[in-house]
């Protein structure tokens, strides 16, 4: 296997599955063989040494983010103007403003890295001869020992799948609410593969162990060691640049951004290493204002966007709505705006998943076990 491919294979093994762009996430209710465990060990990964903050052209929204003056949300755009509405910062000042707020953050002091996010994925079922769109939830607590001595725990839990819009209930509703759905599987040429029986139910709650000491393919004790200043975090990514490819963008700048806004969202990384990361991001072309958005738990701030293409997955805008008081992420959105590949059948505007950060701290309360 070439370094090229192993690299695109860790990548993709490592990542959170909540971020597949192919909209089949290995979610407990995807289509497997094997037992459903709820965990994602897959995100422990020895061999590479990327951080995971290269997350694909991650595929995260399950519902629009709702612009909090009531206005409808404006569809996505491959390129966003330089030139914001009157009073609206610029995607670059959320950026910095972001980065001057984590510069800021004072260093946890707690044994553990402890993180919580709630997940979801938009998928198509059907039921009979009647087909629509629900919305399939889950989420996942992980606990990393800082001095990476102790196994990683991951507590994670399938929270059901529930219509998406109102006439997707409807739909839903006059197949006789069916506790059972069929989720296709999609293909790489944009056909749909035989369905899987799915409950729509919400599952237990698990928890698994993994005994390696990385987390996004760097030493849990390393996370923490990432370059503080932006030109220092762009080489050490760009060190593993190696073209791109599969669901990974080959423009480099592309690339930087879906590594580095990883780094903001899904990595534990300390304040002034999100900062860095914040501002390499300000610095790359492509990024927009969405104004003041609140995400799915209806927590506000300001938002900003960019587009991801790749040939497998079509183009699709991330959105990340910023805490602009903590410069942290409160989650990150997308949507479909030219269908390609995985998302072909989809539409322009369709969307597709989302993931909401609950809570990224350091303690020293002691895991749970069970």
């Amino acid at each position: 296997m070439s370094k090229q491919t192993d690299v695109m294979k860790s990548l993709a093994d490592a990542r959170p599955a909540r971020l597949d762009p192919s909209g089949t996430p290995p979610l407990p209710f995807a289509p497997r063989t094997e037992p459903i465990t709820g965990a994602r060990p897959r995100r422990f990964r020895a061999a590479a040494l990327i951080p995971a903050g290269a997350l694909a052209a991650a595929a995260i929204a399950a519902v629009a983010v709702v612009v909090v003056n009531g206005g409808a949300t404006p569809a996505p755009s491959e390129s966003g103007s330089s030139v914001e509405a009157t009073g609206r910062l610029t995607g670059s000042q959320i950026l910095l403003a972001a980065a001057e707020r984590s510069s800021q953050e004072a260093p946890g002091s707690g044994r553990y890295l402890l993180f919580r996010h709630e997940n979801g994925s938009v998928l198509t079922v059907g039921s009979g001869t009647a087909t629509f769109r629900m919305t399939a939830k889950s989420s996942d607590e992980t606990w990393l020992a800082r001095a990476g001595d102790e196994p990683t725990r991951v507590v994670s839990q399938t929270l059901g799948l529930t219509p998406l819009t109102p006439a997707d209930e409807a739909a839903w509703q006059a197949a006789g609410s069916p506790a059972t759905v069929l989720v296709g599987k999609p293909l790489p040429n944009g056909e749909v593969g035989p369905g899987s029986p799915v409950g729509t139910g919400a599952g237990p709650r698990r928890v698994s162990t993994s005994d390696a000491d990385v987390y996004a393919f760097l030493p849990v004790r390393d996370l923490e060691k990432l370059p503080t200043e932006p030109a220092a975090l762009r080489a050490a990514l760009l060190k593993h640049f190696d073209g791109g490819g599969g669901d990974m963008p080959t423009d480099r700048d592309q690339w930087l951004l879906n590594v580095a806004s990883g780094l903001i969202t899904d990595v534990p990384v300390s304040g002034p290493v999100r900062a860095a990361a914040f501002r390499l991001i300000a610095d790359l072309p492509g990024t927009r204002s969405l104004g003041v958005v609140a995400d799915q738990h209806g927590r506000t701030g300001e938002g900003f966007a960019f587009t991801a293409q790749s040939a497998f997955t079509g183009a699709i805008e991330r959105r990340f709505i910023i805490d602009t008081a903590t410069g942290r992420a409160l989650g990150q959105e997308s949507r479909v705006v030219k269908p390609g590949g995985t998302t072909s059948r989809l539409r322009p505007g369709d969307l597709i998943g989302y993931s909401v950060v609950l809570e990224q701290t350091t303690t020293d309360a002691a895991p749970p076990t069970k």
